[in-house]
């Protein structure tokens, strides 16, 4: 009896992972059924004459704008100028990443315990907003 009881829990158990592992959430359920041989949202943006589909022209403006976010976000490390980041291009982002976490950490860390908690991340994101606003107001 004690053999059947620890089956089933594990039973149980295995069923539980199994559906907490393939399950995936009922908003990529539905994006995914309605996503065959429809555009995504970025795709939207460019398809101009509403078709469902991109047409030459379209595709470029996609492929001008891509290269236009991957410049903005990622240019300054494409060394190489190819459009991907390199393993090493890649490391580089991510030491600058890390000081500028260090560097924000640093500034709203009040209680000094070398994390961000709620106050001071609402803080830092007000301040951001902030900064960014002002940026706005110069350029226009």
């Amino acid at each position: 009896m004690k053999t059947n009881i620890i089956n089933y829990r594990g039973g149980v158990t295995l069923g539980l992972l199994a559906i907490s592992l393939f399950n995936l959430s009922p908003r990529l359920l539905a994006e995914e059924a309605q996503g065959e041989g429809k555009l995504n949202r970025w795709e939207k943006r460019f398809d101009v004459n509403q078709d469902g589909k991109l047409d030459t022209q379209e595709t470029a403006a996609k492929e001008a704008a891509r290269k236009d976010a991957f410049k903005r976000l990622q240019g300054k490390y494409d060394k190489d100028g190819d459009g991907k980041l390199s393993e090493t291009e890649k490391a580089a982002r991510r030491t600058d990443m890390e000081a500028k976490r260090k560097e924000i950490v640093a500034k709203f860390d009040k209680d000094g315990d070398g994390r961000l908690n709620p106050e001071e991340r609402q803080a830092a994101k007000a301040a951001r907003k902030a900064e960014k606003e002002a940026q706005e107001t110069k350029k226009g």
